[in-house]
């Protein structure tokens, strides 16, 4: 008797090939992040549109991407971070920290989408003093 394995396992091989080429295609197609980045500049939300798009993977209260990052607006995982002030939070985010990567991801972002972004992500209880904080950062 002949066994079908072999053939089978071409046939998963080919199509995870094809949905894999499927989706890096589709993926370049519709990733225009400086595209984004301009159609909300100016918007009241463009700080938390920003982490919606490039930061909630990690970031999320139930992140894709489980690498331990402080989740949005979670007091406990941010408490010691605002201890050491914005001018430490922004150069992490502008420099990339652990896992993280420079600018955040958002390599397109501004300095100033960058504050909004890290503004977006804290405590609310917390955003009133670090925002004085960010712009006196310059």
């Amino acid at each position: 008797m002949i066994s079908n394995r072999p053939l089978v396992s071409v046939v998963t091989l080919l199509m995870f090939s094809a949905m894999q080429l499927w989706s890096e295609s589709t993926m370049a197609k519709s990733h225009h992040p400086q595209q984004f980045l301009n159609q909300i500049a100016g918007d009241k939300y463009e700080g938390e549109k920003i982490v919606e798009h490039f930061c909630a993977n990690c970031h999320a209260v139930k992140p894709v991407i489980q690498l331990g990052a402080p989740r949005i607006g979670n007091e406990e995982d941010w408490r010691y971070r605002l201890k050491k002030g914005f001018a430490v939070l922004f150069k992490n985010t502008e420099e990339g920290v652990n896992a993280m990567p420079a600018m955040g991801g958002c390599f397109e972002c501004s300095d100033v989408q960058l504050k909004l972004a890290i503004l977006a992500l804290l405590p609310e209880s917390s955003r009133n003093l670090l925002e004085n904080q960010g712009k006196e950062h310059k």
